[in-house]
């Protein structure tokens, strides 16, 4: 029987992270199936579904802590099998957002969709320089789903409400 997990992990960045966890999956019988890895702050993180056969399953949480002594924090979590995103009762809704850098922009941006029922898919966020004055940007871009339910119309404007008032600018792509 196959069985799907998920491997967080978080190391100091070096070249050669990505090859140890991903050799320690190999060898242990997995399947690296989705991933997202980054360095943030100095460490490099990486977040892994990968699938196996439930006796292999075993040997990988055993032997997990050898990690550990490559300098890996690393952990994991049951998943469920992976099924095509069809989700006939949503559409989908791409997001950037783009700010000088200040507090409170990740916060205030997902609380409507929190209220508004809109599923998070996925988010990322980076600060980056302006180009010649050097000022902090803020991009956040989310991928999410809006229930059939749910007024686009009405979502959208709750969003450009918001970002009046925090002076950001809003950029929706289909």
């Amino acid at each position: 029987m196959e069985t799907y997990m998920i491997l967080t992990s978080i190391g100091k960045d070096r070249p050669g992270i990505v090859d140890e966890v991903s050799a320690f999956l190999y060898e242990r019988g997995a399947n690296i199936e989705d991933s997202r890895m980054a360095v943030m702050g100095g460490q490099f993180v990486i977040m892994m579904l990968f699938s196996t056969r439930s006796e292999d399953a075993v040997t990988i949480r055993n032997g997990i802590a050898q990690l550990k002594h490559l300098g890996i924090d690393a952990y994991l979590h049951q998943a469920e099998e992976p099924s095509p995103s069809v989700e006939s009762e949503a559409l989908p809704l791409s997001l950037d957002v783009t700010a000088m850098d200040h507090p409170g922009i990740v916060q205030k941006i997902v609380h409507i969709f929190r209220i508004n029922q809109v599923n998070i898919q996925s988010l990322q966020t980076r600060v980056i320089s302006a180009p010649l004055s050097g000022t902090p940007l803020f991009n956040l871009n989310i991928e999410g789903s809006v229930p059939v339910s749910v007024s686009i119309a009405g979502f959208k404007k709750a969003l450009e409400m918001a970002a009046a008032e925090m002076n950001v600018d809003l950029n929706f792509r289909s």
